[in-house]
């Protein structure tokens, strides 16, 4: 949430809350997980991308057989 109190904005561009030591951090916690858990309505609203950023950690996955 914004310090203003709003999730996001009226334009259709996403709104980044958090800087790129942030979403390497969110990309390191999902290189651990074999599984995210969102609900139906998150997926119908924002079509999430839960995929994984970091080729490098998608590679250390895949070597692992994840």
């Amino acid at each position: 949430m914004s310090i203003d109190g709003y999730i996001d904005d009226s334009k259709d561009a996403r709104l980044l809350l958090s800087n790129d030591a942030d979403f390497d951090r969110v990309d390191a916690v999902r290189a651990s997980c074999d599984a995210i858990l969102v609900g139906a309505a998150t997926v119908r609203n924002d079509n999430p991308r839960l995929l994984l950023r970091s080729n490098a950690r998608r590679n250390e996955r895949t070597a692992r057989g994840l």
